[in-house]
């Protein structure tokens, strides 16, 4: 009897269910229309700011682009992007020789082809187990994460008008929808109740400033003792005294780069539990904070299975969905080609229009259109893929918000033990429940 207690309160702790229970709640509809709602207008922003400003250097000739390594990536500087990643010693010169001479990019097109070619080869190399052991192939996934990074550190330092528009515009976005789709996820969690569309985005609108101060309060914290230590680092240009002044206050600026450090590390840890933290207490962002790096301290071991179990959900579901797509399309693209067959038509007609699905890349280029109908037919073919990607992206999103929401729930359990089902209810809202249960 004590075995079996003592197996069911184990599998109770691992919460593989309720890890997996966060991709139902990602695909639902309202969640799912916030995430997509957000990707559409981070896109359609980066899209005008493109219209307006093209700065990005491009290789005028491709006969002559340099390639290199990159651990197992091998990238050629068809971009100023590349050729920063590639060498950043080197970037000048690319920018220098090809000024006047090349065509221009917008940031984020830059940004946005670069990420999805990155991502593409991570996903084929992670599933190429005949190459390459698996843990090679998820080296090369983290090295194609790393670039990915970088580059937008290449954003910030070569474009910093355009990425302080930009990235402004995403994480504010981005904070918005995150409290809804977290309130929509905190509440079918807790009471099995779907908020609708509406209902969700009020609740971000009225705890807005919770959402935006939870990340924001330790990003400013960081800054200051980093902003200490780099004046110290200008004093000590100073001849004589700045090595003296250094020397001098070497262990103090330790203990400010290990408060730093504490910091980055105390946040990138609770990060996830922030919004999850606004949506199923309705608290201030402080508060948020305060929740979030003591769950995080009291039980790391725990918080860092229930990130990893999620992620391995996380990332099946999406191969399943991906595969999904994949057949859903050959099918379509099957069943197209046989009908031109049947009647005599044109294959070249469908391939100028949609060339055929691949696995790891929706949106590929085609044949240019001989016809202004094919022209036209193509342009529509082209919105559905944009639309089915955007779709795929809210996904990842939703996710990504619905599964911090659960292991938020399992981490208060566990710490404070508070049942998942206990949740901040407006007082209106208590009272319409109190009566419609009466």
């Amino acid at each position: 009897m004590a075995a079996r207690y003592s197996l069911r309160v184990i599998w109770e702790d691992l919460a593989l269910p309720e890890l997996a229970h966060a991709f139902r709640l990602a695909i639902g509809p309202n969640k799912l229309a916030i995430a997509f709602l957000a990707v559409a207008s981070i896109g359609l922003a980066g899209y005008l700011l493109d219209r307006c400003t093209r700065t990005v250097v491009v290789h005028p000739d491709s006969t002559q682009k340099r390639s290199g390594q990159i651990g197992a990536v091998t990238l050629t500087t068809r971009t100023e992007l590349e050729a920063y990643l590639l060498d950043a010693d080197s970037i000048h010169d690319f920018l220098e020789r090809h000024q006047g001479q090349a065509p221009r990019e917008g940031v984020f097109s830059t940004l946005w082809s670069f990420s999805s070619g990155r991502f593409n080869d991570a996903s084929r190399q992670l599933f190429d187990l005949g190459q390459a052991s698996f843990f090679s192939n998820m080296e090369h996934v983290f090295i194609n994460l790393w670039l990915c990074l970088r580059a937008i550190v290449w954003a910030i330092r070569f474009h910093p008008w355009y990425s302080a528009i930009f990235f402004t515009f995403s994480f504010v976005v981005l904070c918005f929808a995150g409290g809804g789709v977290c309130r929509c996820a905190a509440l079918e969690n807790a009471r099995n109740e779907k908020p609708g569309f509406f209902e969700a985005l009020g609740f971000a609108r009225q705890k807005f400033a919770s959402l935006l101060s939870a990340p924001l309060l330790p990003a400013g914290l960081m800054l200051v003792p980093a902003v200490l230590v780099m004046a110290v680092g200008m004093l000590g240009a100073i001849p004589w005294a700045g090595e003296l002044l250094i020397g001098l206050l070497f262990g103090v600026l330790a203990l400010l780069s290990l408060a730093v450090v504490a910091m980055v590390v105390g946040t990138t840890a609770g990060g996830l539990l922030l919004f999850p933290a606004v949506a199923y207490e309705g608290t201030s962002g402080r508060d948020a904070i305060g929740r979030a790096v003591s769950y995080v301290l009291n039980r790391p071991l725990w918080m860092l299975f229930y990130i990893f179990g999620a992620g391995l959900f996380g990332t099946f579901f999406y191969v399943v969905l991906r595969l999904l797509v994949f057949w859903v399309l050959k099918v379509t693209h099957g069943l197209l080609a046989g009908g031109m067959t049947l009647v005599g038509g044109d294959m070249e007609k469908l391939d100028r229009l949609w060339s055929g699905p691949t696995l790891y890349s929706l949106m590929n280029q085609t044949a240019g259109a001989a016809t202004w109908s094919e022209s036209i037919g193509g342009f529509f073919v082209y919105l559905f893929f944009l639309f089915l990607v955007g779709l795929l992206a809210a996904y990842v999103i939703s996710y990504v918000f619905c599964a911090s929401t659960i292991v938020y729930a399992l981490m208060r359990k566990k710490v404070d033990q508070v049942q998942p089902q206990d949740i901040y209810i407006p007082l209106a809202y208590a009272g319409i429940n109190e009566r419609c249960e009466s």
